[in-house]
């Protein structure tokens, strides 16, 4: 058996625990920065469902439910319920961290994959697409963190 003995590892290893404080508030800075972008509202629209969808309804009896239902609301309300519905939340120490929302339609508008044609007309960014755009700025304010703790 070979023992190889790296000299100073223990002070990198002290380095390193004295680090994670300022690397978890960096990365928690990071999210919330994400956070503050994705909950912005594009300016309001109101395109109509031929421009989004290429034909309004199939049918006339389709066009009636759906003024019979009454699902619609022209213009749509703006309740702010999406934006103030983002959350983080930590693990690892702080070393992960996870900007999400918990409301029920919010994968519609935002939601890589399943946003709805007429959110994405409407200019609603998803949650990757907000999170590619910000990723540089997040990466500096970890970066700074790191640097500034081991110096």
């Amino acid at each position: 058996m070979v023992k190889i003995v790296v000299e100073g590892l223990e002070d990198i290893i002290r380095k390193f625990d004295n680090a994670r404080p300022a690397i978890s508030d960096a990365l928690l800075a990071g999210a919330i920065h994400v956070k503050g972008k994705i909950a912005i509202y594009p300016p309001q629209t109101h395109p109509t469902r031929q421009s989004v969808y290429g034909s309004s309804f199939q049918s006339d009896r389709q066009r009636r439910w759906f003024f019979a239902v009454g699902i619609h609301q022209t213009p749509y309300a703006r309740t702010s319920n999406l934006a103030n519905r983002w959350t983080i939340s930590s693990s690892m120490d702080g070393l992960t961290q996870i900007v999400g929302n918990n409301t029920s339609y919010g994968p519609y508008v935002q939601g890589a994959g399943m946003q709805s044609l007429y959110h994405r007309a409407q200019g609603w960014l998803t949650e990757e697409q907000v999170a590619e755009q910000e990723k540089d700025t997040v990466v500096q304010i970890v970066t700074q963190a790191i640097e500034n703790a081991f110096r």
